[in-house]
């Protein structure tokens, strides 16, 4: 902590005019902004530290961020199924598969059935 300052302050820099020609030329070919030259121009003649980002347009947002793109969603038809979104319920389903309940078979009350059928039927 310097002597006299408070925290955080910094000492001025000073620029040669050397590194102000330089600075100037590789902002023209840089093809920046007026505002952003301005912004450069103001940090060196203020004596501040040179900026690494400068918003483009104006000052009220702040630094520039690069925005990441977004992932396109593909939308399937209704009752389509990913590949992986069905291995993933394979893999994570553990209910047991579907067993019919079993059904016993009356052969006397079936053959008694038909019996009544056939007399119905013929009388």
């Amino acid at each position: 902590v310097q002597r006299g300052g408070s925290f955080g302050s910094q000492a001025k820099a000073e620029y040669s005019k050397e590194t102000a020609d330089l600075l100037k030329t590789m902002m023209q070919e840089s093809k920046l902004t007026n505002f952003q030259q301005r912004v450069i121009k103001d940090s060196m003649k203020d004596g501040y530290t040179l900026p690494t980002r400068v918003n483009p347009h104006h000052s009220k947002d702040g630094p520039s961020i690069i925005k990441k793109k977004k992932k396109k969603i593909v939308q399937r038809p209704a009752g389509l199924k990913s590949q992986q979104t069905i291995e993933l319920e394979i893999a994570s389903d553990t209910t047991e598969p579907y067993k019919p309940a079993h059904q016993t078979y009356n052969s006397e009350k079936r053959k008694e059935y038909r019996l009544r059928l056939c007399v119905d039927t013929t009388a």
